[in-house]
């Protein structure tokens, strides 16, 4: 989450600098502009992604090697291999 949040920051500023710099009328003659400001974005929201899909990668890697020692030292706070409530 909190890449989402410094990526949207950076491209309200990356935006307010760019309107500073060059003016609210040759913001829209530059196509790099907006490319910038949605890249930042984009790379907040990939960012975010791969951290929820990979939080619990090594939870579920020491679950398939049945390490114990390794599951609980590696995932001793995370709800990794907690049974799901039904």
């Amino acid at each position: 989450m909190s890449t989402l949040l410094l990526s949207a920051i950076a491209a309200t500023l990356f935006g307010i600098i760019a309107v500073l710099y060059l003016g609210p009328g040759d913001l829209l003659a530059y196509a790099w502009v907006d490319v910038v400001f949605w890249s930042l974005i984009g790379a907040g929201v990939a960012l975010a992604a791969i951290n929820i899909a990979w939080e619990c990668l090594p939870c579920r890697v020491s679950r398939l090697w049945q390490r114990r020692y390794l599951s609980e030292r590696l995932c001793g706070k995370h709800s990794c291999l907690k049974p799901p409530k039904v």
